[in-house]
């Protein structure tokens, strides 16, 4: 688990840097703090929550102006940044502990083992199960 939450706080400081490129004489645009909220949001609920309407409800915004304003600043998609961190996090689940795909997909708040095989597989191309062997 620890080795999880080390690979998620890298994956966001990651993240972070990208939107910290701005001079030091600079201020942050609406935008930047706006992707900046929303990346804090997934960070604090990727577990329970992959949809978008979760987000933009919770940062007073549509969907849709989410996805635009998070797209344009950052050239992800704010669907793809979700499916991302909660790939990111299977990912390190997988391969840095003892857990059954069954409890990854139970920890990640899956409905059950199969969605959770088919939604890795979309975003990381192998299997949970391929994956872990590899």
């Amino acid at each position: 688990m620890e080795i999880a939450k080390h690979l998620t706080m890298v994956f966001f400081y990651g993240a972070g840097h990208t939107f910290h490129k701005l001079s030091e004489n600079k201020e942050q645009s609406r935008q930047d703090m706006l992707v900046e909220n929303f990346l804090n949001l997934v960070q604090a609920h990727y577990r329970e929550q992959r949809g978008l309407e979760f987000y933009a409800d919770k940062l007073c915004l549509t969907p849709k102006h989410l996805s635009k304003v998070v797209k344009e600043t950052s050239g992800t998609s704010a669907s793809d940044w979700i499916d991302n961190h909660v790939a990111l996090e299977a990912k390190a689940l997988l391969k840095s502990t003892n857990m059954t795909i069954q409890q990854i997909s139970d920890e990640l708040n899956f409905p059950s083992q199969s969605f959770f095989g088919k939604y890795f597989k979309r975003i990381v191309g192998v299997a949970p199960k391929e994956y872990k062997r590899s």
